[in-house]
């Protein structure tokens, strides 16, 4: 058990107090990403005190991060991000217990990771991804608190245990994704962002939640902010479309790779590939092949993703998108 006089400031707040602390200290949380959103999240989290933090990130530093993500420093650059998030966690409380796994969060890993944790924080960034941990977290009825932010602008709202799923809320992707790296972003756009993430974290760990079932949107440069409530949302017909890893590709399964054909010849796919359709090219499909599943396949899923919710509505049912492991 922490020592929670260290937390006498944060236990004077009215709606904490110490039985609030306490179950703060007893808490489980997975955070998905230590990018902008994350290393603040994880940052104001230990700070409070949650017990038990496991982050997952697979990817490494690079100088263009360290303007957003202050975990991070010119040192670190090319190392795990989720190690050295966990030094530096660890540093800031030694008392609280921080794992740190240097993977993709995947259809292999994902059930395990949600299941141990009493909350899921999305700090991802990335629509697959987040489509998989709401698929997960409705079944085992898990909070899912997700962010997204570029330019100066962002959301954050809380999905699934007693509200609609992500599909639900966004059933259609727009067909060009926006991230940081397209569109860019500033540091205290994020650093907003991830605060109110924090924030609404220990609220929901307090069962005080007041983004259940709703998105608050913010915008960093003019300041303003509203409120859409999604609680009646009805949950999205492409529920169908699984989310696979590689190793889940059946024999009988036709297998479309949606990327263009210098993304192919420079990065060829892992697994066998039976034909190549750009997104704009994906409707072809919808007369072929008979009585197969259908498994779409790009880089990171999100293109893959898309495509997949084009074939749905055109009424293929038997769907899947490869994610990267």
């Amino acid at each position: 058990m922490q020592d929670i006089s260290r937390y006498a400031r944060q236990i004077a707040v009215p709606p904490i107090g110490i039985e609030g602390q306490v179950r703060l200290c007893e808490a489980s949380i997975l955070i998905v990403g230590v990018g902008g959103l994350g290393c603040q999240v994880a940052s104001l989290l230990c700070g409070a005190g949650v017990g038990n933090i496991t982050i997952i990130d697979h990817d490494s530093v690079d100088q263009s991060n360290l303007h957003r993500q202050q975990l991070f420093r010119e040192k670190d650059i090319g190392k795990s991000k989720a190690k050295i998030a966990q030094r530096e966690l660890s540093a800031i409380n030694s008392s609280v217990n921080v794992t740190a796994i240097s993977e993709r969060l995947s259809p292999r890993n994902v059930r395990s990771l949600c299941k141990q944790s009493t909350l899921v924080i999305d700090s991802a960034d990335n629509f697959a991804t987040s489509y998989l941990l709401s698929d997960i977290c409705v079944e085992l009825k898990r909070d899912l608190l997700s962010a997204s932010v570029n330019r100066t602008f962002g959301y954050l709202g809380v999905f699934c245990k007693q509200a609609p799923s992500i599909r639900a809320v966004f059933p259609n992707l727009a067909e060009q994704q926006t991230s940081c790296e397209t569109e860019g972003v500033t540091g205290p756009s994020v650093g907003i962002i991830a605060s109110y993430q924090a924030q609404e974290a220990l609220k929901v760990l307090l069962g005080q939640s007041t983004l259940s079932g709703k998105i608050l949107y913010l915008d960093l440069w003019d300041y303003s902010q509203h409120t859409i409530d999604f609680s009646s949302a009805k949950e999205a017909p492409d529920a169908a479309i699984k989310l696979i890893s590689a190793s889940q590709i059946d024999d009988t399964d036709w297998v479309v790779d949606v990327r263009s054909d210098i993304e192919i010849q420079t990065s060829p796919q892992e697994f066998t590939v039976h034909q190549k359709l750009i997104l704009a090219e994906i409707k072809q499909l919808q007369n072929e092949p008979q009585n197969q599943r259908i498994v779409l396949a790009c880089k990171s899923g999100q293109r893959a993703l898309v495509a997949a919710q084009k074939l749905a509505q055109g009424h293929i049912l038997s769907i899947a998108v490869v994610l990267p492991d």
